[in-house]
């Protein structure tokens, strides 16, 4: 019979097909081997058959059903069964349809392995947990230059994400959100040294956690999350005018004023521009709202803090008293929180936290799609994608050292992370991995 498994030391003998493809295999025999305890000849003792999982043939799950000799030792007693070095006796399986499942357990889903291999889901996870063991003590990525943090909920919970916005890669993600948590690692940090800029939200815990340890650090208050106070101020002024109305009244406009005022200006189509004139006509309180909310994103247009500064003070000053009152609140937290909005002019390349938001969006994509995943699968499915770990990764040179001695450049391997932009990619085309 052909030789379809490819295997040292069985021979297929025969191919029956049903539910899974079943490859029948003998053991190619070679010597009696001796007793491995006292070292004297076995004797045969029966046969044993085993099956195995191996890798899918044809689209279909493949049992591997192997015929081994048993011997026996008449000094000692003890029976002995050939080992066979390409089987995983503790998975049922061959190795290489572990290896197999080890390369695609974190790209897919655990149900979708268990049908193409026919192996349980328990077994499919359990070898996704051995792996990401090994990835936890083997896989280190370099610390960031410019450091985003920020939240998402998963699993019940609110969990710590970190990125490095210097090369637009995840670099880590952490159980919980705490400063219980988050000292501790940052207390631990490889060349945390590194960390130049850090860009998050106005959660106070992270600032706390992060500045006593990160000694070169600034943080830099992420801009889309203070102008979406501005956008989250307007919405309160529409809601206000919305509770005058009529039921019937309030069916036709909620959605169509609400998304008119969130828009931009410069996204509004002709026809939504002569819609957003008529609302200046018939609700004039809520078009000053929708200008102080436009005046406070255009802040951020201006080339420097000084101007930056400057008009953000104009904008409060126009404020009306005992009115709009969201808009106050807004210019307090400004107030509170001043140095670390406006350090946004002097950070490079305007930093802001938007692909980790989008990281968000995408392990809440992959919790969706293997639902029932603990925090650890999902933590391990985001850190460790194989295919956007390449990205942006690879060999640097590092320059000779300056010492008396001269020396040559020598060179490492660097490792970055997962590439955020590529797994947005990876997510678009359904994919995973």
């Amino acid at each position: 019979m052909f030789d379809l498994l490819n295997l040292p030391g069985v021979k297929p003998v025969d191919l029956r097909s049903g539910r899974n493809l079943t490859v029948v295999a003998e053991l190619i025999e070679g010597e009696i081997p001796l007793c491995p305890e006292c070292a004297k000849p076995l004797h045969r003792h029966g046969r044993r058959v085993s099956i195995f999982a191996d890798t899918p043939m044809q689209m279909q799950p493949v049992r591997l059903e192997i015929n081994r000799p048993r011997y026996r030792c008449v000094t000692c007693g003890k029976t002995v069964t050939p080992e066979l070095v390409f089987l995983d006796e503790k998975r049922r399986a061959t190795k290489r349809l572990v290896d197999a499942i080890r390369q695609r357990c974190l790209g897919t889903t655990f149900h979708a392995l268990a049908q193409e291999t026919g192996l349980a889901v328990n077994t499919i996870k359990n070898i996704a947990h051995d792996l990401i063991e090994e990835l936890e003590r083997t896989v280190r990525y370099e610390t960031p230059v410019i450091m985003g943090i920020d939240e998402v909920s998963l699993a019940g919970e609110y969990r710590c994400v970190i990125t490095n916005l210097a090369t637009n890669n995840i670099f880590q993600m952490l159980e919980f959100r705490t400063q219980d948590h988050l000292k501790p690692f940052f207390k631990t940090l490889p060349d945390r040294e590194r960390v130049e800029w850090v860009c998050t939200d106005m959660w106070r815990p992270f600032k706390r956690s992060f500045s006593q340890y990160l000694p070169n650090a600034r943080l830099v208050i992420d801009k889309f999350h203070v102008v979406k106070m501005a956008s989250e101020a307007l919405e309160e002024e529409r809601k206000k005018y919305q509770s005058t109305l009529t039921k019937d009244e309030r069916l036709h406009v909620k959605k169509s004023i609400r998304w008119l005022t969130l828009k931009r200006p410069g996204n509004l189509s002709a026809a939504e521009q002569k819609a957003l004139e008529a609302v200046r006509q018939t609700i004039p309180a809520l078009a000053i709202a929708y200008d102080f909310k436009e005046a406070f994103f255009r802040i951020y247009d201006n080339p420097n803090k000084a101007s930056a500064m400057h008009a953000f003070e104009a904008w409060e000053n126009t404020l009306p008293e005992n009115e709009l009152e969201k808009f106050h609140s807004l210019a307090k937290t400004v107030h509170n929180h001043y140095e670390d909005i406006f350090a946004y002019w002097d950070s490079p390349s305007r930093i802001t936290n938007s692909y980790t938001e989008c990281l968000n969006g995408i392990i809440k994509v992959a919790n969706r799609m293997g639902r029932g995943y603990s925090y650890e699968i999902i933590r391990a499915k985001t850190l460790y994608a194989k295919h956007a770990r390449k990205v942006g990764s690879g060999v640097r040179l590092i320059p000779p050292s300056e010492t008396p001695i001269p020396t040559k450049g020598t060179s490492e391997t660097v490792e970055y992370g997962p590439h955020i932009p590529t797994l947005v990619e990876i997510a678009d085309s359904g994919g995973l991995d």
